[in-house]
């Protein structure tokens, strides 16, 4: 008898902890299971999301790209996209520069949507079939005559690259 109630104390507390590490690891999957899900979804849209950078045009201190969306998804999130740099300047300097987007006029450093061509479904946003016109603003300026490279990478992760000359 003296032995049996410290039994039943410890099977209860084996009880216990046996249901909350079952618990724990139901989470656990529950939580992985959904984390998978949201993989494939985003490895779907990057199957489908394809550019093509059709045009550079160079004329200090500004970079004209135009981005052509061969795919079939839609990009409007151009706050997380990302344009890289890599340039010699005038003097020549080599620099790499992250170059961000902004909503209003061009400043120093940083990019903006000129156009979309043939933007007639829903203004703003980069259609398939559609080109974006950006301009990036460098400074200091691309020296003449250098070679220059330029790389464009989506919030999806896709990224397209291409040399210009300054």
């Amino acid at each position: 008898m003296e032995s049996s109630i410290p039994a039943v104390i410890v099977s209860a507390i084996l009880m216990v902890c046996a249901m909350v590490l079952a618990r724990t690891g139901y989470h656990s999957f529950d939580e992985m299971g959904q984390i998978w899900k949201e993989m494939e979804a985003r490895s779907a849209e990057q199957v489908h999301t394809r550019l093509t950078i059709t045009n550079v045009t160079s004329s200090s201190p500004y970079v004209d790209v135009d981005v052509q969306n061969d795919g079939s998804t839609a990009l409007a999130d151009y706050d997380h996209m990302d344009v890289l740099v890599q340039y010699t300047t005038g003097g020549g300097a080599p620099i790499l520069a992250w170059i961000p987007y902004t909503s209003g006029p061009p400043a120093k450093n940083t990019w903006t949507i000129q156009g979309i061509t043939n933007d007639a479904f829903e203004p703003g946003i980069l259609n398939p079939t559609e080109t974006l016109r950006m301009r990036i603003w460098l400074d200091p300026s691309a020296g003449a005559g250098t070679t220059n490279r330029l790389v464009i990478a989506t919030d999806l992760g896709v990224t397209v690259s291409t040399t210009f000359t300054g």
